[in-house]
């Protein structure tokens, strides 16, 4: 549906003339002499997904970060994508969307009609995610290349139906555990890539590191993280590993927040606090993560693998870090959905810097345009190669869905929806951190962006229930489905 036939036109009118502005303002080009020949038929595949990176703590996407020494001397020849939006700050609905390359409210609707924590006796129990919809891991297999899942963690197997494809799983659906999750996965990726040096059959790769939060992290003085092996706990609620304990006199446990919340409870000064602390914790547990890449990245140059291999490192999400008084992730301010994603090609020996907005569905797309493979049907992510060789980006809106906000994005204007109705606005280019809402200054933008946000929802959930329907109709047998 068109625009004109759903806005009135005092609205059209402010959305066309701030929207050409903003188009206007911020129209970049890449300076290339010549377009650059990204095509790799016979390349293998890596993709690296660092759970919970936020991109203004990468040094190639932030220039002031100085976290990921390793990760910006690997990556520093490669095509640098800036401005990133991942389809949710939850890992569930990005995974599954990045991986397929489908819109987040399309895969929203699937992960809510065949989530797994319905009881066995239903039908959709760890049942493939539908076979007219594959995966990555499944089209490249289908071609020839071996395909290994190096994942540590609950939310790429079976779990959350993405295990299909693969020819090797290793993982252990481990949530709670003490054991440091990011080393384990990056080990047992680095004695894959050691294992492969010597031969000749293509591969599709992908390393999960199961969240920024594994040891070394730990709060100093008196708190602890749930993680910490030293302390004996029990489980409280249903929240996993995003709870910190005041560790009392007495020996016992008081808990200090809970994950998934927004610790409006807390003081300015008290937020203040946790937010230093917060980024300092994670700031170390980075940098012990780029530690152990590193050991990644020297085994692949000494494999010499890299002159027929595509490495893309990426996050599914960022996380809140106490921006916004989120402590976690799972909403949709720029800290848990604003990832970095850097692709070193072997044809590519210069760094290439993309600084205007694109998605992370995008980069799947893009990496069967690469290997010359065709992108299945319906797939929401766009090839980025034009992009690269300096063409302008076509995409105009970016959606993203979470556990009680929604987003829509245009240029640097951003609407924020929550489940109660309550609507952030932002100018991303003069209030990066989102710390001025500003939806009562532009009702009509507002009311515009709205409109954009609730027409794509219901397009994501026509897409995915139509899909989730003629699954069924096949399943059940066409004479009992229209009964």
């Amino acid at each position: 549906m068109r625009l004109g036939i759903i806005f009135r036109t005092v609205q059209m009118v402010t959305f066309v003339i701030f929207f050409g502005a903003i188009i206007s303002a911020n129209a970049e080009s890449i300076d290339t002499n010549k377009e650059a020949d990204l095509s790799c038929p016979d390349c293998n595949v890596i993709f690296l997904n660092i759970d919970l990176l936020r991109a203004d703590f990468v040094g190639l996407t932030e220039p002031m970060a100085k976290n990921t020494p390793n990760i910006d001397k690997f990556f520093k020849y490669s095509i640098i994508f800036q401005d990133v939006s991942a389809s949710s700050g939850v890992t569930a609905i990005s995974n599954t969307a990045t991986l397929m390359g489908r819109d987040g409210f399309f895969t929203y609707t699937l992960l809510k009609n065949t989530y797994v924590d319905k009881p066995p006796q239903m039908p959709y129990k760890y049942k493939k995610l539908y076979s007219g919809l594959p995966t990555i891991a499944e089209i490249l297999k289908g071609i020839g290349y071996e395909t290994l899942n190096v994942n540590h963690g609950y939310y790429a197997g079976k779990q959350m139906l993405l295990n299909r494809g693969f020819d090797k799983y290793w993982g252990t659906g481990e949530v709670d555990s003490t054991e440091n999750i990011p080393a384990k996965a990056i080990n047992k990726t680095t004695e894959y890539i050691e294992a492969r040096s010597q031969g000749n059959e293509k591969f599709f790769l992908l390393m999960r590191s199961e969240d920024l939060r594994g040891l070394p992290y730990r709060y100093p003085d008196n708190r602890v993280h749930i993680k910490d092996p030293r302390i004996k706990y029990k489980r409280i609620g249903k929240g996993y590993f995003d709870v910190v304990f005041q560790l009392r006199p007495d020996g016992k446990l008081t808990v200090v927040f809970p994950s998934f919340a927004r610790a409006d409870w807390m003081s300015v000064a008290q937020i203040k606090e946790y937010q230093k602390l917060s980024k300092a914790l994670y700031a170390q547990q980075l940098k012990f993560v780029d530690e152990e890449l590193g050991k990644l990245f020297t085994t692949l140059e000494n494999s010499k693998l890299l002159n027929k291999t595509i490495v893309v490192l990426y996050a599914n999400h960022g996380d809140g870090l106490y921006d916004n008084r989120i402590p976690n992730h799972g909403v949709s301010y720029q800290s848990c959905v604003s990832v970095p994603v850097l692709i070193r090609h072997p044809k590519v020996n210069k760094p290439v810097i993309i600084s205007e907005p694109v998605a992370l569905i995008d980069i799947v797309p893009t990496i069967y345009k690469m290997l010359s493979v065709s992108a299945p049907e319906g797939v929401d992510g766009l090839d980025l190669t034009k992009v690269i060789n300096g063409q302008k980006y076509p995409r105009e809106f970016f959606f993203g869905v979470d556990r009680e906000s929604q987003y829509v994005r245009h240029g640097n204007m951003k609407l924020i929806v929550w489940a109660d109705r309550t609507k952030e606005l932002y100018d991303l280019d003069n209030d990066p951190k989102e710390l001025t809402n500003i939806a009562e200054k532009h009702p009509a933008l507002v009311s515009a962006l709205e409109v954009r946000l609730a027409e794509h929802e219901m397009n994501g959930f026509d897409k995915a229930m139509h899909v989730i329907l003629k699954d069924k109709r096949e399943r059940l047998g066409k004479n009992q489905y229209e009964k």
